[in-house]
């Protein structure tokens, strides 16, 4: 199977959908495969440790739950088939033209030019737009006409060729059609190579005004695969069909292509409808008959208009969309990319009450009263009773509730890569099935399978008063006890389960909230970050489905690189800070990173489409489509806020719940309370998230700004109001977790963290290589065994990818990071840990 992707290409979603090599295929075995199937019905099948494109960026299945949001790229193409090779253009077809033409076609390798030569399939898309919104100018000029953005798009593939184009040209014209009179702006350019024009029209180019040149499709056409008529005829319906649009409602418009040929000519454009046709039907699209209308004669000729429609059922245009659709028109792509998913949920919708009508017909014929019937079901009482005393021929109307195209239209947002956001419905196990993957030579580093798009946190620190010497011989029974008693990996499962007012409490609250149930003490929100506080929370502003997610995960540690680990301190490089912390050398001390788990991660997702609907506008503004904002002091803006404050201070009390179980543990495992072993809390930070802090800036000036740490943490200096107390004198603990063969690092906040990085510094040692990769080049076992016996360090995952995700070579040099940030002076380096137990989802 390996040697079979050796020459094929993925399709990668980029900043624009591209085709990508395949540098990499891997047969991993058998393992536990889970099918994925969203609202709009897309399916695949894959492993927990298989990342996801979200709105949030690249999410392993482990990760996500039923109503997250997958982005999905629902346009399938055509299958690939081997073109016949053979000579489309070569010499001879220009024996009557200038030898110096020939030589510039021969010199950008056009001549000969086969129907397997990559120049040949661009060139298809070139002239198939042209016939559809092209013409020629003077002795040697073509020119094309469009959006500026698609022009662009065809300049490039043109000088692809090997052509000079034009620059884009703007033109404002004036109209009046039965006395409406308005202006609109005309986009071309040109080409004035006399080569590039001959050539163009030897492929097929009408040579001379196209209605009454007699030109029907290319003369080789049917030599072609469909998948190359396609490029052509996509090319063609950019040009020239109608974009998808509501013809009632729910309804879509059937899209059309017309010509106008004159009575001696329509013959030829019987011909050009008919080969249309014939491809259509060979991907199962069906078309309705070809109309023909008389119009308006020219001066010079009687002209009759030629008209195809694809019929417009849905499952046909499903069909046509997804299969065929447009090129060089990113704005039909884009709204075929929204009717494609609003058919699939019209569809399913359809289904849906059909299975219900079904369902009430049976009870009514049971002998179940009408109105015990309609109890049964939520939906309008009139369809049930439709459905019961008159039947139905074929499927339902979707429901009065239901959305247009259009308001569905306002509701989505497509991506500049054809890419759409869609909810996953299921996730169900369908057992140990062979597992294969590939990587792709393209920076993005994702691919479209099965149109899938595959590929907020902190960190506390507890300090305690055993040493490593304490430790020894007792690593494993530790671990074993820490992997047992806290909760780990994919889906629910925390150390409490709450609901209702309980969790309010939490997302309003945050630590207070553990103090006041017995899962904290004073000491803990005096050694946290705020106090594990932010007052501006707001659990109003998060939904029903986050508060339900988070419910049943407090107390837990999740997946992915989120970890517990047991730790000593190796060095201390500032005794007096070291002091100030509580760290010497040889003591132990426990980690945690993890976050605000499912609960923050549907936050995210909410607001995410909130904001894209909202400030469609100021999203296309931003450098990078993975950016998302709501403006300061907008409504949205204020909304997010608060609830992004209330999943800080759910992901407070997610390790303060994590640190309580630790200690009970450690209690068991020393027998001694977790007093006696002086279990306290060193520092709790936020990473992921943005604050309102006030910040002196270039004026001169002190201003209340919003601060976003992304990959980021705060580093206060002393002096700081917002530090705790404790701390107030010395600096912000800063905690810098390293891979799990690396070690951490303590930092305190440095004196030019303010005026260099508005309070901040990097919160990890970022990855080297994706998880992908990591799984390639690891394997967790052996990892796991290579920890323990070359570095005595105990590792517990839930599973052996998860430890290969996570191995010591997956990660950059951390002593080079805080290197760099100590240097900087925006975080001071205080003291080194190293790893002895390690506990991951």
């Amino acid at each position: 199977m390996q040697e079979a992707f050796e020459t094929e290409q993925a399709t990668v979603a980029g900043e624009e959908l591209t085709d990508s090599g395949i540098r990499l295929f891997t047969e991993s075995g058998e393992k536990t495969v889970y099918e994925v199937e969203t609202s709009t019905g897309e399916r695949i099948e894959a492993t927990t440790d298989h990342p996801f494109r979200t709105p949030d960026g690249m999410v392993d299945l482990a990760e996500l739950e039923v109503g997250d949001g997958v982005e999905v790229q629902p346009f399938r193409g055509i299958e690939d088939e081997t073109p016949e090779d053979f000579v489309v253009l070569t010499e001879e077809d220009f024996a009557d033209t200038n030898p110096q033409l020939r030589r510039v076609l021969e010199k950008r390798d056009v001549l000969p030019l086969k129907s397997t030569d990559e120049t040949f399939h661009r060139l298809l898309k070139i002239i198939g737009y042209h016939v559809g919104d092209g013409s020629l100018g003077g002795q040697e000029q073509m020119w094309f006409y469009g959006e500026p953005d698609d022009l662009e798009r065809i300049r490039e593939d043109i000088e692809k060729v090997g052509f000079k184009p034009s620059e884009i040209y703007t033109r404002d014209r004036n109209h009046d059609v039965d006395g409406n009179k308005f202006e609109t702006t005309e986009y071309s350019f040109n080409t004035s190579s006399k080569a590039f024009r001959r050539l163009l029209i030897e492929l097929g180019v009408p040579d001379g005004p196209k209605v009454s040149t007699g030109f029907t499709t290319p003369d080789y056409f049917d030599r072609l695969t469909d998948w190359q008529q396609a490029l052509y005829f996509r090319a063609y319906f950019g040009a020239e069909m109608n974009a998808p649009a509501a013809q009632h409602d729910k309804n879509l418009y059937c899209p059309k292509v017309s010509q106008t040929r004159t009575a001696g000519t329509v013959e030829a454009g019987r011909e050009f409808f008919e080969d249309l046709r014939a491809f259509f039907s060979r991907l199962g699209i069906e078309t309705n008959g070809l109309e023909e209308f008389e119009t308006e004669s020219n001066a010079d000729h009687d002209t009759v208009r030629l008209r195809l429609g694809i019929k417009n059922d849905s499952g046909n245009l499903i069909r046509f969309y997804s299969r065929v659709g447009y090129a060089y028109n990113h704005e039909k792509r884009r709204r075929a990319v929204k009717a494609i998913q609003y058919l699939k949920r019209k569809e399913r919708e359809r289904e849906h009450r059909t299975r219900i009508a079904d369902e009430a017909k049976t009870l009514a014929d049971g002998g179940t009263s009408v109105e015990k019937v309609k109890s049964e079901f939520d939906i309008n009482g009139r369809f049930i009773e439709r459905s019961i005393w008159s039947g139905r021929d074929g499927l339902p109307r979707p429901g009065e509730d239901f959305p247009g195209f259009e308001e569905f239209c306002d509701s989505v947002h497509v991506g500049s890569d054809l890419t759409i956001t869609t909810e996953i419905e299921s996730i169900s196990e369908v057992g140990e099935k062979p597992v294969y993957d590939i990587g792709v030579e393209h920076e993005a580093h994702n691919f479209l399978a099965d149109e899938f798009v595959v590929s907020n946190c902190g960190v506390r620190m507890m300090r305690t008063n055993l040493t490593y010497s304490d430790l020894q011989g007792r690593e494993e029974e530790l671990v074993e006890n820490l992997f047992s008693n806290i909760p780990s990996g994919l889906g629910g499962g925390g150390v409490v389960q709450v609901g209702g007012d309980e969790i309010e409490a939490i997302l309003e609250r945050g630590m207070d909230w553990a103090l006041e149930a017995g899962w904290a003490v004073e000491d803990d929100l005096a050694h946290c970050e705020d106090e594990g506080f932010r007052p501006e929370a707001n659990a109003e502003k998060v939904s029903k489905k986050a508060k339900d997610r988070g419910g049943n995960q407090v107390g837990s540690l999740g997946s992915g690189n989120h970890f517990l680990e047991v730790q000593r301190v190796t060095d201390v490089f500032r005794e007096d800070v070291g002091g100030a912390f509580g760290l010497e050398t040889d003591q132990i001390v426990v980690l945690i990173h993890c976050g605000s788990r499912g609960l923050g991660h549907q936050v995210c997702t909410d607001y995410l489409r909130d904001i894209e609907q909202a400030h469609r506008g100021l999203l296309d503004r931003l450098p990078n489509k993975e950016l998302a904002a709501a403006p300061a002091g907008s409504q949205l803006a204020e909304d997010y806020y608060g609830a992004m404050c209330a999943a800080i201070n759910f992901a407070w009390v997610n390790r303060q719940l994590i640190m309580h179980r630790t200690r009970q543990v450690f209690e068991r495992v020393f027998d001694r309370d977790w007093e006696a072993m002086e279990m306290d809390l060193l520092y709790d930070v936020a990473h992921n998230i943005a604050k309102k802090e006030a910040h002196t800036v270039e004026d001169g000036g002190e201003r209340e700004l919003f601060v976003h740490r992304k990959g980021a943490t705060r580093a206060f200096p002393a002096g700081r109001p917002e530090l705790p107390a404790a701390y107030r004198d010395v600096g912000q603990p800063i905690i810098i977790p390293g891979s799990m063969g690396a070690g951490s690092y303590v930092l305190r906040g440095g004196e030019q963290s303010l005026e260099e990085t508005f309070g901040s510094t990097a919160h990890g040692a970022g990855r080297l290589m994706s998880r992908t990769q990591a799984k390639d080049e690891f394997w967790g076992e052996d990892v796991r065994d290579d920890l323990r016996e070359q570095n005595e360090i105990y590792v517990k995952a839930q599973s052996g990818a998860t430890i290969a995700e996570e191995a010591p070579g997956v990660y950059k040099d951390v002593d080079e990071v805080v290197r760099v940030s100590d240097a900087l002076g925006i975080g001071d380096k205080v003291a080194r840990t190293y790893p002895v137990c390690n506990i991951k989802g």
